[in-house]
């Protein structure tokens, strides 16, 4: 082999040895939860954890269906609490499924597992960004185990048409959202059912959806993330 063969070999190994660790460091080093207190239990909502997922049960819960929430890429499932609280303090509960690596992408599936749990509650399926990707490609493989989809600055995959989807289907958009892809979401509305409804929030961005600081290529919201949290929470009940 020549010599500068050699050196090429070397050099590209350096190269994809440096990208693999750049993988692994972002896969490594999540967006944290940032909430104080939100995993306490209250005398309104009962919160369980395990390895599998964090549960918001409310001590006067409905009988309407349940919510379990996949979060988004690479950001903690605590990161999401304090919207869960807030959610279950209105008698929906919610669970929050955790994800390998933070990244739903690596189990779709994960609802399942949930909804064995408790059989005895119908489920919506809810996820942000990435995690609502994946939320509703559960919703498109699985169409009949779940009686709704909710979407947080999210949507679905070009393989997953939900058009024919009997459920109903909540979207909220943050006005500063500044991570989403707008042409992509725009055009995800053919793959979305009639009985979809979206909710606007102005002044919201993409990273008060959860409580991990701002995302990097975010936009600065012009609300508190409380007030952002309050308006989802009042268009999930609405539907409830």
């Amino acid at each position: 082999m020549k010599k500068w063969q050699k050196i090429s070999l070397v050099t590209l190994g350096i190269v994809v040895g440096v990208a693999a660790a750049a993988c692994l460091f972002l896969i490594a080093t999540p967006y944290k939860s940032i909430n104080d207190g939100s995993l306490d239990s209250t005398d309104k909502v009962t919160i369980k954890e395990n390895n599998s997922w964090i549960s918001f049960f409310p001590t006067e819960e409905n009988d309407e269906a349940g919510i379990i929430f996949y979060p988004g890429g690479r950001v903690e499932a605590a990161a999401y609490a304090p919207l869960a609280r807030m959610v279950a303090e209105q008698g929906v509960p919610f669970i929050i499924a955790k994800m390998p690596l933070h990244l739903a992408v690596f189990n779709s599936d994960k609802a399942d597992k949930i909804i064995d749990e408790y059989e005895d509650r119908e489920w919506v399926v809810a996820g942000h960004s990435l995690g609502g990707a994946m939320a509703a490609k559960y919703v498109a493989n699985n169409p009949d185990k779940v009686t709704g989809l909710i979407l947080m600055a999210a949507y679905p995959s070009e393989d997953d048409d939900l058009s024919s989807f009997k459920g109903e289907v909540i979207t909220f958009e943050a006005q500063l959202d500044g991570v989403i892809d707008d042409e992509r979401l725009t055009k995800a509305d053919s793959r979305l059912p009639s009985q979809t409804y979206t909710f606007i929030i102005q002044g919201g961005n993409h990273s008060q959806f959860g409580d991990y600081g701002l995302q990097k290529g975010d936009n600065e919201a012009s609300i508190p993330k409380e007030e952002q949290w309050k308006r989802i929470v009042q268009g999930i009940v609405r539907s409830f």
